[in-house]
């Protein structure tokens, strides 16, 4: 039962006023004092009380005054407690939650209350840091999935880096294998050796720029490998807090919530550090760094990729376009050297002809081969050389055949001879054209067999 001091009942006046004053007066000044020193607060029955209601709240029941003294002493007594009360200490009540303690004293539960209060904050620091730990860890499987995305293009640069160094040397054997054209005059320089120094220029020219590239990617992946190592330092100095972890799960039911930790300000007591701050600040621009990286990356390999697919195509069309052309030189060549071949027959027919009649010309061996007709001792030839002076013009027709037909052998055969030449020239050069086609088409089909065409898949983002 709670005890209460109860004023005195008025009784019958039989003593003198100064002694009951004095008495009343007493009385008073205990009912002050007790309410000044909350002495109900000690009571056994208010010591498992709700903390929710105010000790305020409870007052002592006030004596009836008898005299003006009585109540100046009454209003000199409040007027005292009230200015105690207003100068009294408040951080004692503070540092516990709201609502547990009423009084300037603490109630004989603190230890219990300090323990609850104790065991909420570290609870509370301890979620905000596993909170803290959590977006770290967060942010580090970002940054090594987009280290696994880096490291997939980087393998791809690779592979086209690879691809321009092999075409590179496809370029320089299609060059060297073209110097084994046998004529001086097919080894000349033309459109195709012109353009595939072209396209050796520019090949140099992508494999100097991937390669630029390669190295922004593995100084990029050493960073995104920096900023993961610096978030796992900062996560594994974070899950610490396991050791704040408490014995009993019903001691965090009363645990109140507040704002993330990430958006408050760094605190280096805090559950969101500045180094944590700075980690994912870090990370972050380094993420950006990455993906932009990795955009460009995918943008330069498929310029180089057209680049080289069309420095490719017109060296490979320029080749074909000269084994076109050699071969319609060779078809030509042929058809002219079957004419010249045809043209040597016929002069060397004529001059079996002209032989023969150059020998028919010279007369016979012995007189016994002339016929009657060419003899000039005939009947007709005794009978007109006793009538003219002038002898027949035989003898002068036989002379100017033969000299005319020696000079057509002779003629003959200086053409005969310029015809061989001509057609030695002609099988030479269609030769030449044959195996000068054959190995542009041994290098186009080397071109075909050595270099594939490339492909770029697109970023993932």
């Amino acid at each position: 039962m709670k005890r209460r001091v109860q004023s005195a009942p008025q009784a019958v006046v039989v003593g003198p006023k100064g002694w009951r004053d004095a008495t009343v007066r007493s009385i008073q000044r205990a009912e002050n004092l007790l309410r000044q020193t909350h002495v109900d607060q000690l009571d056994s029955s208010t010591r498992y009380r709700s903390h929710s209601v105010a000790i305020s709240a409870y007052r002592l029941p006030q004596l009836t005054a008898y005299s003006g003294d009585e109540s100046m002493e009454k209003e000199h007594s409040e007027t005292d407690w009230e200015k105690k009360e207003e100068f009294w200490p408040k951080s004692t009540g503070s540092l516990l939650t709201s609502g547990l303690i009423g009084g300037p004293f603490p109630p004989p539960v603190l230890r219990e209350q300090s323990a609850v209060v104790s065991t909420g904050l570290a609870a509370d620091y301890m979620r905000s840091v596993r909170e803290v730990e959590g977006h770290l860890r967060k942010q580090t499987g970002r940054v090594t999935q987009e280290a696994t995305k880096v490291e997939h293009q980087r393998e791809r640069l690779e592979k086209l880096l690879r691809s321009l160094r092999k075409a590179l040397l496809v370029n320089q054997q299609s060059a060297n294998g073209r110097t084994f054209r046998p004529a001086t005059t097919e080894t000349g320089r033309d459109g195709a050796d012109d353009l595939l120094q072209t396209e050796r220029r520019g090949l140099n020219m992508l494999k100097q720029e991937l390669e630029s590239m390669l190295r922004k990617t593995l100084a990029q992946q050493q960073a995104l490998a920096d900023s993961s190592k610096q978030l796992l330092d900062c996560a594994f100095l974070r899950s610490s807090v396991t050791e704040l972890l408490p014995q009993h799960g019903s001691l965090l039911a009363g645990v109140k919530t507040y704002p993330s930790p990430l958006s408050l300000k760094p605190d280096p007591a805090g559950p969101f550090t500045p180094e944590c701050k700075q980690a994912l600040d870090s990370s972050s621009a380094v993420l950006q760094e990455s993906q932009q990286l990795r955009e460009n990356i995918t943008q330069v390999m498929s310029d180089v990729i057209r680049k080289q697919t069309d420095m490719h195509r017109s060296a490979s069309e320029a080749l074909l376009r000269k084994i076109t052309e050699t071969i319609n030189l060779e078809q030509h060549l042929t058809l002219s050297s079957a004419a010249t071949r045809q043209a040597i027959y016929r002069k060397q027919r004529q001059m079996q002809c002209a032989g023969y009649s150059l020998g028919r010309a010279l007369g016979p061996v012995c007189r016994a081969d002339l016929f009657c007709r060419e003899r000039l001792n005939r009947p007709m030839t005794q009978l007109y050389g006793r009538h003219s002076s002038v002898g027949l013009p035989e003898s002068d027709l036989l002379a100017q055949g033969d000299t005319m037909l020696r000079k057509h052998l002779e003629s003959s055969g200086k053409e005969i001879a310029a015809l061989q030449d001509a057609h030695q020239q002609l099988e030479d050069d269609m030769y030449g054209k044959r195996a000068a086609a054959g190995v542009d088409s041994a290098v186009v089909r080397l071109r075909r067999r050595l270099v594939r065409p490339q492909s770029v898949r697109p970023a993932t983002s």
